[in-house]
């Protein structure tokens, strides 16, 4: 099939490569001309891994190019479907920007001959249909398919996913959809496009809720005697729970499950229906990142605002650059304003970059050069460098009281204990004090 996908982010990069890969012919659509020059070199503007790869070997297949206008691009050879998945950020109530969605859809309806039509873009219920008023001619060609994507593994999301959702209103737009997914053994949820663009967000909110669980658990678990990591390991074992997403943290850090939590909770607020479990797990997640300065403020006291602090990353996950939702963000500007100075540290991150990110921090190009002097080191990202290094080399550059605070719950405890600095990670992971029982009595025998 020829294919466009309008919107060449993190989503439309990802489907334009596995498509590419799986026969498709695909043209990516691009307006942005940096991130188009990028693509256009071979380079994919995003970070996911085995992504620039794929990118390469579809580009060299020829079934994968790039251009910055759907309808020139449409009249030189008409494309059978266009997949949308451009943005929907936050406006300033929290609700979802559709502005791009709006443009996107209003081009893809001007092309002649008519292709079918797929938006993939997080969406509210409801959107489809008011959009839709305005072109009703793509009603029986029309599907609203969300993407479920994970960052670490997006592309193999895509090619297999754990179930594919499409909202329609007519049936006859569902074998473009079989054919342009090929032979995918997972489960189709079949349903209406008010329907599925619910299930989007249901799906999100629920991701949300669990990393909110987790994260009030290990405030519960902070007394010594507790430890969230056999808590969560324990809960996460029922099936019905599992341990997907309950790993307490600073936050959600990636940029969907904040911008969707907010979205539902508006458009429910718009409605006057009361989400008393979807605001707390806004709340819950709102507040997590100030549990580092509680900490450097209960370790340090006043000398806080005379004491250096190094920040051990600044992604939130290594294998993602989607900075805009990082509990970085949050905590760095809060550092910079109680502390002495504040150094950051991130491998994959630019100098320059991180200082347009962090104005106030000093970006450090090594680890031991970030921690050298400190009195506190604050671990934000999982990075190799970060959970393998020395600890007690580095603990001999800190300055005392050398507090490490581990905001991700990387660092293992064991390696830690008996070195000169106090670890304080999000809820309590001390070793357990297990001590054998004592024997049991002996059952008397008769002569």
């Amino acid at each position: 099939m020829r294919v466009a996908i309008v919107g060449q982010g993190y989503v439309g990069v990802t489907g334009a490569v596995a498509l590419a890969r799986q026969g498709h012919h695909v043209t990516g659509i691009e307006r942005e001309p940096a991130r188009l020059a990028s693509l256009e070199a071979g380079r994919t503007p995003v970070s996911e891994p085995g992504l620039q790869q794929e990118l390469s070997l579809a580009r060299e297949t020829g079934r994968l190019t790039f251009a910055s206008d759907l309808a020139h691009t449409h009249l030189r050879q008409p494309f059978e479907v266009v997949l949308i998945t451009v943005g929907t950020p936050p406006d300033e109530t929290g609700a979802a920007d559709l502005s791009q969605v709006t443009s996107a859809l209003a081009a893809v309806a001007a092309l002649l001959p008519p292709p079918a039509v797929v938006l993939k873009s997080t969406v509210p219920p409801g959107t489809s249909a008011r959009l839709l008023q305005a072109h009703p001619q793509m009603r029986d060609r029309y599907a609203y398919n969300p993407e479920f994507l994970n960052q670490g593994s997006a592309l193999d999301d895509w090619t297999t996913p754990s179930r594919t959702v499409v909202g329609l209103w007519s049936p006859g737009a569902l074998p473009v959809l079989h054919q342009l997914y090929g032979e995918q053994t997972c489960p189709w949820v079949v349903t209406t496009p008010d329907t599925a663009e619910m299930i989007k967000y249901a799906g999100n909110t629920f991701l949300a809720m669990k990393i909110s669980f987790a994260n009030e658990f290990a405030r519960l678990c902070a007394a010594p005697d507790l430890n969230i990591d056999k808590v969560m390991q324990g809960a996460g074992l029922d099936p019905r729970i599992g341990h997907a997403f309950l790993q307490p943290g600073l936050g959600f850090g990636d940029s969907c499950l904040p911008k969707d939590t907010e979205a539902l909770a508006h458009w429910a607020a718009g409605r006057g229906v009361a989400t008393p479990l979807l605001d707390a797990t806004i709340a819950v997640n709102r507040a997590q990142p100030g549990l580092v300065r509680d900490v450097l403020r209960e370790e340090l006291g006043e000398q806080l605002a005379d004491c250096e602090i190094a920040v051990l990353g600044a992604r939130y996950e290594p294998w993602s650059d989607d900075m805009r939702a990082a509990p970085s963000r949050v905590l760095v500007p809060q550092l910079v304003a109680e502390a002495a100075a504040v150094r950051i540290w991130d491998p994959a991150t630019d100098p320059e970059h991180l200082q347009r990110l962090f104005p106030g921090a000093r970006p450090c190009p090594e680890l031991r050069a970030a921690v050298q002097g400190a009195r506190a080191a604050v671990v934000l990202t999982e990075w190799p460098e970060t959970i393998e290094a020395d600890w007690s080399l580095m603990a001999a550059r800190m300055a005392p009281p050398a507090v490490v605070v581990d905001g991700k719950n990387c660092l293992l405890p064991e390696r830690l204990a008996g070195l000169p600095l106090t670890y304080r990670s999000i809820g309590n992971r001390l070793p357990d004090r297990v001590t054998a029982p004592a024997e049991a009595p002996r059952p008397a025998t008769s002569a």
